[in-house]
């Protein structure tokens, strides 16, 4: 059985890995992705400095086959321009973003070897089958396996430290301490939110434990782990500094803060305040570069980028985006069966108090939502792409609750319901990324934009559909660089925010919604096409321009 279930789950990550690749020589680079393919070649040649607000893991791996291919940076000071320059480097633009795009398949295999094996343990072998089965349907996931970003590596790594986990409170030895804090440190080493997202499952985990528990051995485990956490601790610790290659620096080259209480404590230059700069000179903290990325993470929070929700626009976003955009971006079948999931999970959770382990993905996908909610970044769903990981699990359980049922008309209605997640998930392709479930309607970008419709990834069909009409000229709104020639545009301008054009006009669509009053000189009138599903074509007469 447990052989033949393997071979299933070969045969899904099999799939999945050619529909993800198929899907690269669609889509050109998007906003992020050079820029992580700039950071990661900074990290093999030695510093990590172009924007420390992601720790280096997912960046090493999307770097690492174009930097054996012998790809080297050119010490631009802006990352987001050095990354075009990389990508493009000795005309070689889609051998390199797909060398980079090579080195996150190895996250999406890990992720939905972790779904079926923390399934298969908990749920038993047919259920971690389908789990693993939802998990490499989903939209979401094919989209972001297929780019050169952080998300499914976090995914990846996020669910062995939390599976790590469960294994460390349901037997607190130092093995399991130790490879929960591994586990944990390689996490938080792929991206900071890592900070946010596994400290909320614990607490979320806890209380259930406890309540499960209350034999005098189980209160003797609890002491267990609080007694091994330190050596949890001491292993997320010396990964994340073996990650930044042991660096360290000064006190007060990281932080300025102490110097500053001890001149107000005691007065500039006195002996006290002399004794404490000395001090912040002296000692070493380790990976300096962590710290500059905590308080980065901290000031781009704090300024809240624009968000777009409901065609409304907001600088910092609102509570509630995460939960709406799960909603529109997760295939109904699979809410439907997590919603039925996660009420069997509850309901034998409160028939017996006995096992907490079956609860830890319903409590871990809520945990990682709740833990988001506050957040000013609301600015894609991929930030909480852990969710979907859980939510597969939920789902495949949910399934087999209906199928359990003995019931025809249950019966039915689960076939029925895995009938319409492939077909969903089939007629996705290539479009993963802009994927919308039926709630979305035929116009989902009044609902959702950045970086769940449009981050970018149409500037290789706006080409091929300007090659069709013959087009010369074009002038481009988009949100960031890129390099024309090395994708077949002809010969095109930039646009900046208000700066009209006349002619062939290019406008993605999150910059038209989120950046509204830029391009109110193209006025009412429609596009005459769009370029794939994210990028408006317009044909502006001089006329209408200088309106």
């Amino acid at each position: 059985m447990r052989v033949a279930a393997r071979l299933i789950v070969a045969v899904l990550i099999a799939i999945g890995i050619a529909r993800i690749i198929s899907t690269y020589p669609i889509f050109n680079h998007t906003i992020d992705e050079a820029a992580h393919l700039a950071c990661g070649i900074q990290w093999y040649q030695g510093a990590y400095t172009y924007d420390p607000k992601h720790t280096p893991i997912a960046r090493m791996s999307i770097a690492l086959l174009p930097y054996l291919d012998g790809l080297r940076g050119y010490g631009d000071s802006s990352f987001w321009q050095e990354g075009v320059r990389l990508l493009s480097s000795e005309g070689h633009y889609w051998r390199n973003l797909t060398l980079a795009r090579i080195g996150i398949l190895p996250y999406f295999i890990l992720a939905t070897v972790m779904v079926y094996l923390w399934a298969r343990r908990v749920y038993g072998v047919g259920t971690a089958v389908l789990a693993a089965g939802i998990f490499t349907l989903l939209p979401v996931v094919l989209a972001h396996s297929g780019l050169a970003t952080t998300d499914i590596a976090l995914t990846a790594f996020f669910l062995i430290a939390a599976y790590t986990f469960t294994d460390w409170l349901s037997a607190p030895n130092w093995r399991n301490a130790m490879v929960f804090g591994l586990a944990a440190g390689l996490a938080i080493s792929t991206k900071l939110s890592t900070l946010a997202f596994l400290p909320a499952t614990m607490i979320a985990v806890i209380p259930f434990y406890l309540a499960s528990t209350r034999s005098n051995d189980d209160r003797r485990r609890t002491r267990s782990v609080l007694g091994s956490a330190a050596i949890a601790l001491i292993c997320v610790c010396m990964v994340i500094w073996a990650c930044y290659r042991f660096s360290h620096a000064p006190i007060d080259q990281i932080s300025s803060a102490p110097d500053r209480i001890a001149d107000r404590a005691f007065g500039a230059g006195s002996g006290i305040a002399r004794k404490v700069h000395a001090l912040t000179l002296s000692i070493q903290l380790p990976a300096p570069d962590l710290y500059a990325g905590l308080r980065g993470l901290r000031d781009v929070n704090r300024e809240g980028p624009r968000s777009y929700l409901f065609g409304q626009i907001n600088q910092g976003g609102w509570w509630y985006f995460y939960p709406v955009a799960i909603a529109f971006k997760t295939p109904l079948a699979v809410l439907l069966l997590a919603i039925i999931g996660s009420a069997s999970l509850l309901s034998s959770w409160l028939r017996a108090r006995a096992q907490w382990v079956p609860l830890v993905p319903l409590l871990a996908a809520i945990a990682v939502v709740a833990v988001v909610m506050p957040s000013r970044l609301d600015i894609g769903v991929r930030h909480v792409m852990p969710v979907f990981a859980f939510m597969a699990m939920l789902a495949a359980v949910g399934a087999v609750t209906l199928w359990n049922r003995h019931s025809k008309l249950t019966r039915v209605a689960t076939v029925g319901l895995l009938a319409w997640l492939v077909a969903s998930s089939v007629m996705a392709h290539p479009d993963y990324l802009s994927y919308f479930n039926e709630l979305g309607g035929s116009n989902p970008a009044q609902i959702l934009v950045i970086s769940d419709l449009d981050w970018g990834q149409d500037l290789t069909r706006l080409s091929g559909y300007l090659r069709q009409h013959q087009v010369k000229h074009v002038s481009i709104a988009y949100e960031n660089y890129f390099d024309g020639p090395a994708l077949g545009l002809p010969d095109s301008v930039r646009l900046r925010c208000g700066e009209p054009a006349t002619g062939w006009v290019a406008v993605e669509e999150r910059r038209a919604r989120v950046f509204p009053e830029c391009y109110r000189w193209i006025g009412p009138r429609p596009p005459i096409a769009y370029a794939g599903k994210s990028m408006r074509i317009y044909y502006l007469p001089e006329t209408l321009s200088a309106r």
